[in-house]
């Protein structure tokens, strides 16, 4: 039989549970085994291949960017995010309908708009010179930063190679710099628990420095058989002090959007004559 203290105890415990909801606490995901580099890069890939058409999200955006001057400005917007790959997106930001930024890009060219700026920045596909001084995001950085471009599974030059930590295997892509000695220049830190997806990507200049870092969460499935896709997303740019954090409402696939149509279409002020 229980002694008074004992019951008392029990008594005061359940008393603890009840005051607090009767929460439980949360369950830590069993951590997985490692498992080769290739093989972690497959499963990405094949999430990604079940990416059938054109993907939209609808969701609210956070950040901070820096106007061509300098000058920090703050922002909250409602975005509307288009994205068929691997080139075509169109991820409009709007507060109360009128645009504040607007990123793009179709397999010729990228564009970005600022209504801070109140001017079009352009460039050609694969072209770095065309980058303006001072601009803290292009398009093509938005779709690493949501963990949707494929990882190469061969055809590596001088990497990639993999380093297993406690909560992750990154897949680390290595390039020689000017003087042939190895550079990390961007990363994929995969899950080891289920279901092994992207948690982080990190962009590194060619001397090692950070240029882009995203952290992505809630990862659901679009539909039966459908690929998992992060509902949140929180990306830095620390050289330009720039962020954004995307928590997204709605994915979905929409048929009727094409990468030949208007939404993927270059703005005329980005046309050459």
């Amino acid at each position: 039989m229980a002694s008074r203290a004992e019951s008392l105890a029990a008594l005061l415990a359940a008393w603890s549970v009840a005051l607090s909801g009767c929460q439980s606490p949360k369950k830590t995901p069993r951590r997985l085994d490692p498992i080769p580099m290739q093989d972690a890069a497959r499963i990405v890939n094949q999430n990604i291949e079940a990416i059938a058409g054109t993907l939209r999200a609808v969701g609210s955006v956070d950040g901070r960017f820096a106007t061509h001057e300098g000058t920090r400005r703050s922002f909250h917007a409602d975005g509307t995010l288009f994205y068929h790959e691997p080139f075509f997106l169109r991820f409009d930001l709007k507060k109360l309908g009128d645009r504040q930024f607007l990123f793009g890009s179709n397999e010729e060219r990228w564009w970005v708009y600022s209504k801070a700026d109140e001017k079009h920045f352009c460039g050609r596909q694969g072209v770095p010179e065309d980058v303006p001084a001072g601009l803290p995001v292009q398009p093509d950085q938005i779709v690493d930063a949501l963990g949707l471009t494929f990882i190469p599974e061969d055809g590596w030059i001088t990497g990639p190679a993999q380093r297993v930590v406690e909560d992750y295997q990154q897949i680390l892509f290595i390039a020689l710099d000017d003087r042939d000695w190895p550079v990390i220049r961007k990363e994929y830190w995969l899950d080891r628990s289920t279901p092994r997806l992207v948690r982080r990507v990190i962009f590194r200049d060619e001397n090692g420095v950070v240029e882009m870092e995203s952290r992505l969460d809630d990862y659901r499935v679009l539909a039966p058989d459908g690929p998992l896709l992060p509902y949140a997303m929180e990306a830095v740019w620390p050289k330009s002090d720039a962020q954004m954090r995307l928590e997204v409402r709605q994915w979905a696939l929409v048929d009727q959007v094409q990468p030949g149509d208007i939404q993927f279409a270059t703005p005329s002020e980005c046309l050459e004559e």
